[in-house]
């Protein structure tokens, strides 16, 4: 999805938001003489990044901002936000949760621009409810608040990753950087059911670790899905248990995360593929396709696990076949 939009005309620019984000009622502030609106669309259509700016003091009546959580990040200016009975504040380099079914009111001042990335409800809280093992019985509700500074260091490089073309990932990358980054929203932003995801658990039993790998191996042999084609969230609601127990229990039984586990997965794959690769192929296309989508970290995660470099895997085999075929 890609979109431009600049212009001073009032009903194009809240025709133009509206698209984007939901129904609303825009006004200009006391000092404001018109808009010079800057509205960017870029990225997949089912999370698109937007980037948006009025030129002018404005506020801004979202209604009750229905099914849309929007996470965005100040680029400039300052700007305030009320849901319900909360108020906040933020400003250039500040991220903030902004959730669904509230009613909602924002007032930016005329130097404020943001990037957004909005989430799809349904999927956002699907994934809550994997983590805990169970269905959610109220609405998601996220502190309003800005990142705390670790996070915003996180969410910056991730927005950059998500511009930076995720609207070209083949479906297993893009599905992984998906649930990364809502995994990533859900564990480090306070919410009201964050108490119960930090909550201890029992000691559990080795049978789900073996349930797991059981899991994994069916899959594999019959061609149902590869290590690419499922994520943590789905392997814990396969095995009824939420994606924390999960993880408890292969920090307990094996000594590492479920995605850890995983990722040993999908290197090996890939190297398989890699050996087997003909003229055509190439490393970026290959890691794509087994789930990994930053390459950068794939590469170190590789040269780590194997010793060598994926392109040196890959120009190895391709080297050995050639020779052989003489």
């Amino acid at each position: 999805m890609r979109n431009h939009i600049q212009t001073r005309d009032f009903d194009l620019a809240v025709d133009a938001v509206r698209e984007v984000y939901c129904p609303h009622q825009l006004r200009l502030g006391r000092r404001a003489s018109g808009l010079n609106t800057c509205l960017s669309v870029t990225g997949a259509d089912n999370w698109p990044v937007v980037q948006l700016r009025y030129g002018a003091e404005v506020k801004v009546d979202a209604g009750n901002f229905r099914d849309l959580f929007l996470v965005m990040r100040g680029r400039s200016g300052a700007a305030r936000v009320r849901q319900g009975l909360a108020e906040a504040t933020w400003g250039a380099g500040q991220t903030m949760v902004v959730s669904a079914n509230l009613a909602t009111t924002f007032d930016f001042d005329a130097e404020f621009s943001q990037t957004s990335l909005r989430f799809d409800r349904e999927r956002l809280e699907s994934l809550c409810s994997r983590w805990l093992g169970r269905p959610l019985e109220d609405d998601l509700r996220f502190d309003l608040a800005p990142f705390p500074a670790h996070l915003e260091a996180t969410w910056s490089a991730l927005l950059q990753l998500i511009e930076s073309g995720s609207e070209a990932l083949p479906a297993p990358a893009a599905a992984s950087l998906e649930e990364f980054v809502l995994t990533t929203v859900l564990r480090g932003v306070p919410h009201n059911f964050s108490t119960e995801l930090e909550r201890p658990q029992a000691r559990l039993p080795s049978r789900l670790i073996r349930r797991a790998e059981e899991f994994v191996r069916e899959s594999l042999a019959g061609g149902q899905f590869g290590p690419a084609g499922f994520s943590i969230s789905e392997m814990a609601a396969h095995l009824g248990v939420g994606v924390r127990t999960l993880e408890i229990a292969f920090q307990e039984w094996c000594g590492m995360t479920p995605s850890a586990y995983l990722r040993e997965l999908r290197l090996k794959r890939v190297r398989e593929f890699l050996q087997k690769a003909g003229e055509g192929d190439s490393v970026t296309d290959i890691a794509l396709a087994n789930g990994f989508f930053h390459l950068g970290r794939f590469s170190r995660y590789y040269r780590e696990r194997f010793g060598e470099s994926p392109s040196a895997t890959l120009i190895n085999a391709q080297r050995a076949r050639r020779g052989g075929s003489r």
